[in-house]
Parts: C-alpha cells; sequence; structure tokens
C-alpha cells in the first residue's frame, strides 16, 4: 500500500472567463416599434391585434425557454423611462437573478427590476423609442462553469466545501478562489 501526500494551495482566481464558456443566448428577436396607446410604444397582446407581440408581426419571436420553464412574450413596452417586459407565467427569483435583457446596447439584469403579477419592471433605463423604430433584444444567462474532471484511479481528496471527490470528481472552482491540488506520491513524485 502505497501512501500519499497532498499538498492544497488556495490563490487568488484568474477572471471567470479564464476557465467558463461563454454566456448563453436565451432568446433573441427584433422588435418593431408601435404605438400601444397612452404614450406607450412597444407590443403588446392586451387586446390590439395590430400592436400585438405575435412572432412575425411586430415581434420576431415571443417565447423562451429557461430552467425547464416555457414563457411566452405578451407585452415589451416603454413608457415614461421605464421598460415593462411581461410573459404569461410569472418569471421566478431564481431566474430574475440569473437574466439580463439586452436592448439594443443597454443591458438591464433582471435581478434590478421590480415585478408586478407577470410583469417586470424596469426603471430609469433611458430607453427613447419612436414608432418604427426597430429594436435588438436579447435574453442572456451567465456563463455555465466547465465540466468536472475525473482524478485517477485510486485517488481521492475530500475538502471541505471547495472539493467534494469522494466518486474521484473534481468540480470547477468559484468565481473568487480558485483551488490547485498536487498529488504526490509517497516518493515525492508528482501523481500522473
Amino acid at each position: 500500500m502505497s501512501v500519499l501526500a497532498v499538498s492544497v494551495v488556495i490563490y487568488e482566481a484568474p477572471p471567470a472567463s479564464a476557465y467558463h464558456s461563454q454566456v448563453t443566448e436565451v432568446w433573441s428577436a427584433t422588435l418593431t416599434v408601435r404605438d400601444a396607446g397612452s404614450g406607450e410604444v412597444g407590443c403588446s397582446d392586451a387586446g390590439r391585434a395590430v400592436d400585438a407581440c405575435t412572432p412575425s408581426a411586430l415581434l420576431t419571436d415571443n417565447d423562451f425557454t429557461y430552467g425547464g420553464a416555457s414563457y411566452n412574450i405578451l407585452e415589451i413596452r416603454n413608457v415614461n423611462n421605464q421598460l415593462v417586459f411581461k410573459t404569461n407565467n410569472a418569471v421566478p427569483d431564481s431566474a430574475r437573478s440569473a437574466l439580463t435583457l439586452h436592448v439594443d446596447n443597454a443591458q438591464f439584469p433582471l435581478t434590478d427590476a421590480t415585478t408586478t403579477g407577470n410583469n417586470i419592471i424596469l426603471n430609469n433605463t433611458g430607453l427613447s423609442w419612436s414608432v418604427g423604430d426597430t429594436v435588438q433584444l436579447r435574453l442572456t444567462a451567465p456563463p455555465t462553469l466547465q465540466p468536472c474532471e475525473r482524478l485517477p484511479a485510486g485517488y481521492q481528496i475530500v475538502l471541505g466545501g471547495y472539493l467534494d471527490a469522494a466518486d474521484g470528481t473534481i468540480c470547477a472552482n468559484s468565481d473568487q478562489y480558485q483551488l490547485g491540488v498536487t498529488l504526490r506520491d509517497s516518493n515525492g513524485r508528482l501523481a500522473t
């Protein structure tokens, strides 16, 4: 039976982009802005077919799936420096905290929004739309962590909350700290 020496070093991690994949695009569409009534512009499925958010009318795509749930977009309205994004189902806090709405070059984390029923309301957007404008819209989610890596057969490490390798799996690191592990055999040689 060989003895295994393990040295562990915790050091400041490189930027998250060094070990994360790209941002996930959850939804994208182009909106052709219409008069939605009462000084509001955008699109709305609230009654008038002329300004409906149905696909290929004013909004090129009006549905998305995130976190295993499906949503239909019923309204995207810009009124009094507020952007209202309404879906057929309420978007839970866990999803809102992860999603960002991109409006042309502006980005609005949904975690900063207030909600009323199925309305997600972004205040003080600074957006200015006119009837006939074309607006590019996207919803994105944060990057996903890279897949886990397997330790060589016969090695096992269990360290607090950073690492649980009881099954030989080292999972991705946090954004703030990275865990470095050096495995050496009883003769001081690096394990391969």
